[in-house]
């Protein structure tokens, strides 16, 4: 197993210029206290916005987490979900910025980020990307 697949993530939907995706919480987002460990919501954050980034770009790009700025809200239990909505704020020729806002299964605001990702030559083909 990967830290992609740990974190147990469904995506509910990539549109053009917004996301929203769903993580299940499980021990593994345990931070040893019985509450998600905030870097497990920044991995979560990162994920999402960089496989979105992906549908964006050409088949020989890839885009890669550059700078991630997140404010944690609120302590979550590990029980239930948190479901992430994202915005793309901005679309550059080598890079792409997010804002997401992270809610518990109350729609309480558990945390918020901007996640920037580079966007680079791959070595392997990006099999989301777009032909050139």
């Amino acid at each position: 197993m990967n830290l992609i697949d740990g974190l147990n993530i469904e995506y509910i939907h990539v549109l053009d210029r917004e996301l929203e995706a769903k993580m299940n919480l499980t021990q593994f987002h345990d931070q040893t206290f019985g509450y998600l460990h905030g870097g497990a919501t920044i991995a979560f954050g990162e994920t999402i916005t960089g496989y979105a980034s992906l549908q964006k770009i050409n088949k020989d790009q890839v885009a890669v987490g550059q700078t991630i700025t997140a404010n944690h809200m609120k302590a979550k239990k590990i029980e239930g979900y948190i479901i992430a909505k994202g915005k793309l704020i901005h679309v550059g020729k080598t890079s792409h910025v997010w804002s997401v806002e992270m809610f518990d299964e109350n729609n309480v605001l558990i945390s918020f980020m901007t996640v920037t990702n580079a966007i680079i030559k791959s070595n392997k083909d990006n099999p989301f990307g777009k032909e050139r």
